[in-house]
């Protein structure tokens, strides 16, 4: 299932093809060749940054309610990869040259407002203890660093030694537990199952701007805190589905046993009026809701689109009702809690 292989997607932190040719059945196992992943991986970590950078926003301001459905995690915001995660002889080649990347565990990306980017820890920081404990260097490394700062993080402060001799300690935050997702994948598309929020680099590429974004997790946010999935008693496996093509093209094995299929129209609307109230707790724009869906469906009128995409004037009031509600309550200084209508 796509849970159980999520701490290796994460700390690859790359959504591309790395399924392997299928070898001659002589060729002994450990000599079989495996795909190249990283053509494009400067782009794709930029555009990465952005969708976790709001990701984490977002599952930060919705963390009181993850918290009543028991959905929340200890975060410190850190992506980490190493050379031992690429077999692929091009893809050490690059990695080498583009990012001078060793089989140390390293920083691939500190979540721009997330508290160890906030602590002072930068892209290509290498780490080397967790809370006092040695994470080693070479295959399982980032394993480890995974584990153990999970551990240390439900603990409080997470002190990470630094290869130089630096120690940082980072006091995480409190969010939804839900890992946000960016696809490599021209479909324009969304879509979360229960325990992963993710986008795809077709949609992305439609925003202009991070409240744009902001807008379409927290949607998918919305569907998985609501737990719509699990309402969603005839939910099968659907091949072509966005998370059958994030399970194939990040480790070329079997789809999840549980994927995302279009939700029903009241629970479309519900996750439109949740999402916003995540999307303003986190500070974004929510004038950018109406604007935005009116230029998707336009733009992708001729399409068969995702089930975040409107379907039609009914919705687009309702999206407009809920964005006046929210402004009358800021208005007030009430707070934006929420009374889950459908």
């Amino acid at each position: 299932m796509l849970r159980h292989l999520l701490p290796a997607v994460i700390a690859i932190a790359l959504t591309a093809c790395v399924s392997t040719p299928s070898p001659s059945p002589e060729t002994p196992v450990t000599q079989r060749p495996t795909a190249s992943v990283t053509g494009g991986l400067a782009t794709y970590m930029e555009q990465r940054a952005r969708v976790e950078r709001v990701g984490f926003r977002l599952r930060k301001a919705a963390a009181a309610d993850c918290a009543e459905r028991k959905q929340t995690k200890q975060d410190i915001g850190l992506i980490v990869w190493s050379l031992a995660n690429f077999q692929n002889a091009q893809d050490r080649m690059r990695l080498q040259s583009d990012f001078a990347l060793t089989d140390a565990v390293t920083v691939a990306l500190a979540v721009d407002g997330a508290p160890a980017a906030s602590a002072g820890i930068a892209n290509g920081a290498i780490i080397t203890h967790v809370n006092g404990d040695a994470v080693g260097e070479g295959k399982g490394a980032t394993e480890r660093y995974i584990a153990r700062a999970a551990i240390a993080a439900k603990q409080g402060p997470v002190r990470l030694k630094l290869k130089g001799g630096n120690d940082v300690t980072v006091p995480p935050d409190t969010v939804c537990e839900f890992p946000t997702l960016l696809v490599r994948s021209d479909d324009e598309n969304a879509a979360a199952d229960g325990t992963v929020l993710a986008i795809t680099s077709g949609l992305l590429r439609h925003t202009n701007s991070d409240d744009e974004i902001a807008l379409i997790l927290g949607h998918e946010l919305a569907h998985n805190v609501l737990r719509h999935l699990e309402l969603v008693k005839t939910a099968k496996p659907a091949p072509g589905s966005l998370l059958d093509a994030f399970a194939k093209s990040t480790i070329g094995t079997a789809v999840a046993a549980t994927v995302n299929r279009p939700f029903s129209i009241p629970y479309e609307k519900e996750a439109d009026r949740v999402g916003l109230y995540f999307m303003a707790r986190a500070g974004y724009s929510i004038d950018a809701a109406s604007p935005f869906w009116k230029r998707l469906n336009e733009t992708l009128k001729a399409k068969s689109v995702a089930a975040t995409h409107p379907t039609g004037p009914e919705r687009l009031r309702a999206i407009e009702a809920t964005t006046a509600e929210i402004k009358a309550k800021q208005k007030k200084g009430e707070p934006l809690t929420l009374k889950p209508r459908r």
